[in-house]
């Protein structure tokens, strides 16, 4: 994953993740109403509340902003998703809870869901660091969800782990296609 130029995060740990939210939902509003490849610093700072500089000392370039807030986003929905999930102890619950929780949590970030969608389809080949890092960080979180699953139901022994927790990775931005 690629790091801001300066490690924000460690030198003021408490406001630096109240002005990274800040930034995350400034840029995730423009991003859903015009999509990220139209979102500029400028916007992103004016909408947050903060300095041009800020942003840049946040994230260094827009495509360090957009890596970070992908990856950002990434994070808050696994977050979510695993909080989900431990709600259950059936299996099949935690998963269905989590999907739902994925599911919702892209319907009330537009803007996440264009940012996670416009990345998704690119070429693998195109994919930045952070792309690769949530992509796998999910389908880890599915993956288990799913092996844990097939542990205490019985499935389609045709269908390994990994090809139905891809299958279900797909689910929310094709869902996102669909109905944004």
């Amino acid at each position: 994953m690629q790091r801001p130029v300066a490690e924000a995060a460690t030198r003021r740990p408490g406001r630096t993740s109240k002005t990274q939210l800040k930034l995350f939902n400034a840029a995730m509003e423009i991003m859903g109403q015009r999509g990220p490849e139209f979102a500029t610093v400028e916007e992103v700072a004016q909408l947050a509340g903060v300095s041009k500089g800020t942003v840049y000392y946040n994230f260094g370039s827009k495509k360090t902003m957009i890596d970070q807030l992908l990856q950002y986003g990434t994070d808050l929905l696994l977050r979510q998703m695993e909080a989900a999930a431990q709600m259950h102890s059936d299996p099949r619950e935690a998963l269905r809870a989590s999907i739902y929780t994925a599911l919702k949590y892209l319907e009330d970030r537009p803007g996440y869901a264009r940012l996670w969608i416009a990345e998704v389809w690119k070429s693998m080949n195109d994919w930045s660091e952070s792309m690769v890092d949530s992509r796998q960080s999910l389908l880890d979180f599915i993956e288990a969800r799913v092996a844990a699953l097939s542990k205490r139901y019985m499935i389609d022994r045709a269908q390994d782990v990994r090809s139905t927790s891809v299958a279900i990775f797909l689910v929310p931005p094709i869902c996102c296609q669909w109905t944004g």
